[in-house]
């Protein structure tokens, strides 16, 4: 069976590739909660030092929204209407362009610019959603790169999970299914790191290398057991159509 050529929906799982935006919030409270301590020390000749430590904070958290901002609008120059020749665009404070192939090479030059040096707050963010856009561009070795890079540091388990799932299908987008097959197989100890959160993702992209490997059976079993594991997947809908797909064959 010939390899698939993903769609651009499959690969940016927008539930978790691009709507981090409520991990970015909650970065920015555990951050916050974080420091509180600095606050509560209480006795009157540490006063100088817990007044230094609140402005510290402080400025940490505004660099922590400033930072959540500019994924922000990296986000809004991604997912930006395109203008057709001759069109006006709106004034909504951001480029535009005629074609997606722009519109990502923007998105990702904006990236860089802000989060290409240093150690900012969200680097690992900004990191997962670089290697979106590698894959979006076709530039599966540096999309590989960005993920091993992630991979290789402290990550929290959920950061973890989109890392090694985004490195899964940089390898899959460059036909090493033997690698992809490698990666995503360890989305399950993954998922049972987080008490089973994601377990359906993980297994889902076992049912999908199935599919693509030629393994039709296989890959007809794993999506039911998805479904019947995890009956409010948001995957539901996918895993419908791909059964349906697979009926057709």
């Amino acid at each position: 069976m010939a390899k698939k050529k993903l769609s651009r929906k499959q690969l940016r799982q927008p539930d978790e590739f691009i709507g981090f935006w409520t991990r970015t919030a909650t970065a920015v409270d555990r951050f916050a909660s974080s420091h509180t301590r600095a606050l509560i020390v209480g006795a009157t000749a540490l006063a100088t030092v817990v007044a230094g430590s609140i402005v510290i904070t402080q400025l940490s958290e505004r660099r922590a929204i400033a930072a959540s901002d500019a994924l922000d609008r990296v986000e809004r120059i991604e997912t930006a209407d395109l203008i057709a020749p001759g069109v006006t665009p709106k004034d909504d404070g951001l480029p535009h362009f005629s074609t997606e192939k722009e519109r990502l090479e923007a998105a990702l030059k904006e990236l860089d610019g802000t989060f290409g040096s240093g150690h900012p707050p969200l680097a690992v963010e900004a990191m997962l959603a670089r290697g979106s856009l590698l894959l979006d561009l076709d530039r599966f070795d540096d999309a590989i790169a960005c993920y091993e890079k992630l991979l290789a540091g402290r990550l929290d388990n959920h950061l973890r999970f989109l890392a090694r799932e985004g490195l899964g299908y940089a390898y899959e987008r460059k036909g090493r299914l033997d690698d992809a097959q490698r990666v995503l197989s360890k989305l399950g100890e993954d998922a049972r790191d987080m008490d089973g959160f994601y377990k359906d993702r993980a297994l889902y992209h076992q049912a999908r290398l199935a599919e693509i490997r030629g393994n039709p059976a296989d890959a007809s079993r794993l999506y039911h057991e998805v479904l019947d594991k995890s009956p409010t997947t948001s995957l539901r809908d996918e895993i419908t159509n791909r059964l349906a797909s697979l009926e057709l064959k």
